[in-house]
Formats: structure tokens, sequence, C-alpha cells
């Protein structure tokens, strides 16, 4: 079972779906690519809510998605779930059973500017229910503060217009103790026994202290080998609580030497922008696929061959002024990057993104991953002479 929805959906997928017979819910996302010819096994709302509601598994493309689920599936356990991993709060009540001692606090958005709210720095700031680092914010002393509560009057407002309530909602934000160390995202599911299934880890790279992009993503097996026990014990914890089956999910975590720390959980999907499949390049074999049949994945055969490798997708943002029909210079990017695997161009000038890049570094060509967290997105447009 499929729901595609906005800002993106792959040809990969689709393909997948068509090919398999997957059913697919008929929305507006569905009727574009009926349009342009691509045959898919689409149900209706209420057929489609029946197949859900009878114990099928789900994917979602994006959280755009949610509020469908939210509406249509009633109060099931399944909905019930999906809310309460959405509410970055509620996630946080839930984790005190396995993290008894970290610090957090949910605001409405009228007190964030209270001149009393307590809270040591540094802290995070972001919305109790979000996506794509839409209004976060790490905040070390009063400055930064100040920096971001005059950012989420104007330019969060203009976010979240982006994307429906249940994707991003203002009405309350989250403090929370900032967590020192890297950041990591998993792609896992639980299996029909509540087992925890992985099938992708990224390091989520920033360029400074203070950068909360989705820039650049990075896998290779040195990190499968260094931590897909670590984030399969905490998947295993979190379920001995949720109790869930037969469920795809995102996490993000920071990891400082040992300790292990959820940021959150994203229901119903695997990375955004179906950047997922850039584990299709590493195995050949795609998450939703792995995820609907039930595939568990041998990370020994998964990177025979590429154990020197890094595997990457880069997220390039729209800047705001650029043209609707402005053009990528794929020459000066394959000057910038030894292997680009894939260019997916982002025909949405909405989403604020231009394109995102499938990319394999050799062990000898690390520098071009930095390089990429600073890239001027100005530099790969082609000038169009008048």
């Amino acid at each position: 079972m499929l729901i595609l929805e906005k800002p993106y959906v792959s040809e990969l997928l689709t393909e997948y779906a068509k090919n398999n017979h997957i059913p697919v819910l008929k929305n507006q996302e569905t009727d574009k690519w009926t349009e342009s010819g691509m045959s898919l096994t689409l149900l209706d709302d209420s057929r489609f809510a029946e197949e859900c509601l009878s114990g099928k598994r789900l994917y979602t493309t994006s959280e755009n998605a949610l509020s469908w689920v939210c509406g249509h599936l009633g109060s099931s356990d399944l909905t019930h779930k999906v809310e309460l991993l959405k509410d970055k709060s509620a996630f946080r009540e839930l984790c005190k059973q396995i993290y008894p001692g970290f610090l957090f606090r949910k605001v409405a958005y009228g007190e964030l500017f209270s001149s009393d709210l307590n809270f040591d720095f540094p802290f995070v700031l972001k919305p109790s229910v979000g996506f794509l680092s839409a209004g976060v914010y790490v905040v070390r002393n009063r400055k930064e503060w100040n920096s971001a509560l005059s950012d989420i009057q104007y330019d969060f407002e203009r976010k979240k217009g982006r994307f429906p309530d249940s994707v991003i909602n203002d009405r309350y934000f989250l403090l929370e103790e900032y967590i020192p160390g890297e950041e990591y995202a998993v792609d896992a599911y639980f299996d029909s026994e509540g087992k925890p299934v992985v099938l992708n880890i990224f390091h989520h790279r920033f360029s400074s202290g203070a950068d909360v992009s989705d820039r650049l993503y990075c896998t290779s097996k040195n990190l499968y080998d260094k931590y897909l026990d670590k984030f399969g014990e905490f998947l295993a914890d979190v379920n001995s609580i949720l109790k869930i089956h037969d469920f795809p999910l995102h996490v993000e975590f920071r990891c400082d030497g040992e300790k292990v720390v959820p940021i959150e959980i994203n229901p119903l999907r695997f990375a955004g922008f179906c950047l997922n499949e850039l584990q299709v390049h590493i195995s050949g074999i795609h998450p939703v696929k792995a995820f609907l049949e039930d595939i568990h994945p041998d990370y020994l055969s998964m990177w025979k061959g590429k154990e020197q490798d890094v595997f990457s997708f880069v997220v390039l943002e729209r800047p705001d002024n650029l043209p609707p029909d402005a053009v990528i210079d794929e020459c000066a990017l394959s000057c910038m990057f030894d292997d680009i695997l894939e260019v997916r161009k982002i025909k949405d000038c909405s989403v604020g993104v231009l394109a995102t890049l499938f990319l394999k570094t050799s062990g000898n060509r690390l520098q071009e991953l930095d390089d990429a967290l600073t890239l001027d997105v100005t530099q790969i447009i082609k000038q169009i002479e008048k």
C-alpha cells in the first residue's frame, strides 16, 4: 500500500509500484502521474482505508500524507501511533522511560516571546510538529535566541506555507537540551514480529556548529560496522514501549561517544524526497520494496567490493531569487564530484529545493564532500546569454 504525496515522488518508486501492482491511493499526485502515462493500481479513499485497516503494510512518501491517514483511519491503532510519533513533545514524553534525565519543555507560540522561559543555554528550539529542518534553531546565547525569534516571525512563516498544518504546526514549540556529538539518520521498519530491520544508516554532516540544514548525508561500510547494532538496540528498546509491527520509520539520532540519544522518529516513511533510494545504488534493493516484501538485508554482501567507498546524497537548496527556468550546469557539477550516480531536478519551485544528487566517493576524494557542504548553488547555474 502506497500513498504518493508532495513534495517529490521519484520515477523509480512509481515504476516499482506499477510493475508490482502495488495498491496506491488515488489523489492529486497520482493524477499527475497517470496523465503522463504511468499506469498505477489506484484505489479510492474508502477502498484504500479498508485495505489499511485490514492490516496491509502502508508506506507514504511524505509527511504530507499523514493528514489523510489521521482523517480516514479513525481511532485505529495506526492513527494513534502516527500521532504519537509525529508530535515531538509526545515523543519526548515516551522517551522518558529510556532517557529519564533528558531536559525538554513544550511551550505555546506566544510564550516564546516571554522573558522568563528559564531554560539553560545551549538548547534546541523547534516546532512540536515539523519537517525538513523548518523552524529548527540551535541557541547558545541570548543573541542567538533573539535572532531565532526574529527568524520565526518571518522566515518560518514563509516555510510553513509549503506544507499542511499536520506537517508543520506553529501552535507549540519544543525547547530541548542540546545533544552534543554527531547526527545520524536511520531508515528502518518493524517486521511482523515487531523486530527492527535497519535499511539505511546516514551520517548527517554539517558545515559548522550553527548549521541545521539537510545539505549532506553520507553512508559507508564503516558506518554500518560502528552503529548498526547500537541503532538496532535503541529501536528494540523503543518498541518494547510502542509495541508496533509492520511499520516503517525514519529516525534521527545524536551520538556522543557511546551515548545514543534519539532526536525524533518520523512515522510511515523513510528519508524524504525519495532520498532513501540511494540504497538502490549500494545493494540494488529499493527500501520500499524491502519493507513491503519483508526483505531483511544481507549487510555483508551489501558492502562487498565497496568497503572503501562513501555513498552520499546532497540536497541543493533553491535560492529565493533564482528564476523558475534556471538550468543546472551539469558540466560544472561533474567537475566538482568524481562519480555522480544521479541528478534529480525538482520542478516544483515552491518546495525550496533545486535538485538532489546521489554520489559515490572513493577514499582519496573525500575533500569533495567537505566542498559540497559549502557549495554556493549559484555556481552551478548556467549563465544563459540574452
